[in-house]
């Protein structure tokens, strides 16, 4: 899977790790995981955009 716009996964993780907070994690391990769910949404969301397929 390609990296889409690492700053703006990077962006989108900060303000979700803000807002939710997962219990018996460290802030670390939070960011990592909301920088993975939102690269991956990102990425099946512009796929779908894809007008080339």
């Amino acid at each position: 899977m390609k990296m889409i716009g690492n700053s703006l996964t990077h962006e989108l993780a900060t303000r979700l790790n803000a807002l939710i907070n997962i219990p018996l994690v460290s802030e670390e391990n939070e960011q990592a995981f909301f920088e993975l769910v939102v690269a991956i949404l990102l990425q099946l969301l512009f796929d779908s955009l894809d007008i080339s397929k």
